[in-house]
């Protein structure tokens, strides 16, 4: 008989979302976001990969699950939890503490128990002197090897703006009170991916991750003429 996914706490997801819910609108205040469509895809646990160039990607994203009705939960840096304001934040969208080498295998954990995972290949908050040329900077093999070993649909996420919202080294958000900051998400699926090594996998990956940035690149482009 085939083993039926388990689904995670109702009352979890309904927490997440209710953050996610407070985030959107708070962000609303100060960023204009444009969202594509929800990824389609069958019911239960999915990979979703994503470019980083922002502490403020953590807040688009909840802005986009929000969207799409998908408490989704990010892998983050534990030392981004003991950052004031957005640490406590973070614990309340339960986002996943993580450290090194021990990322896949908590995600694996929360995949078993139920959860989407977002993840960033790349690791950390990338300079735009590294993501300038085509828009995503080196990623780690490690969501290679977590889409062969668990299977499951992965779907890539490009993201845009963020970098002018939250540039990278500053404490906080910028905050105009003259306009509000164009921030856009685009989206491909992938589906499960058939690959040789974790290395080829994660190429398919940046692949797709390139072309959702260019996409989002472009919408951004496009707000901020049309302002």
């Amino acid at each position: 008989m085939e083993q039926m996914t388990p689904q995670p706490d109702l009352a979890e997801q309904a927490a997440i979302i209710s953050t996610m819910r407070f985030v959107k609108t708070m962000m609303g205040l100060f960023t204009r976001s444009d969202i594509g469509p929800p990824p389609d895809i069958p019911p239960g646990p999915a990979i979703y990969a994503a470019n980083h160039r922002s502490l403020a990607d953590l807040l688009l994203a909840s802005i986009t699950f929000h969207s799409w009705g998908r408490p989704i939960r990010p892998l983050v840096a534990s030392s981004y939890f003991r950052k004031p304001g957005i640490g406590p934040l973070l614990s309340r969208l339960r986002c996943i503490p993580v450290d090194g080498s021990i990322a896949l295998e908590l995600a694996v954990v929360e995949i078993e128990a139920g959860w989407s995972v977002a993840i960033m290949p790349e690791g950390r908050v990338v300079p735009p002197e590294e993501w300038n040329a085509d828009g995503v900077g080196r990623l780690h093999s490690g969501v290679g090897r977590l889409a062969l070993d668990t299977g499951l649909p992965v779907v890539a996420n490009g993201a845009s703006g963020t970098e002018g919202f939250w540039p990278l080294g500053a404490t906080g958000p910028r905050i105009r009170p003259w306009g509000r900051y164009p921030l856009a998400l685009r989206s491909e699926v992938l589906g499960v991916i058939t690959a040789p090594t974790s290395r080829e996998a994660t190429e398919i990956i940046r692949d797709a991750l390139v072309r959702c940035t260019t996409q989002a690149d472009s919408v951004t482009r496009e707000m901020r003429r049309g302002r």
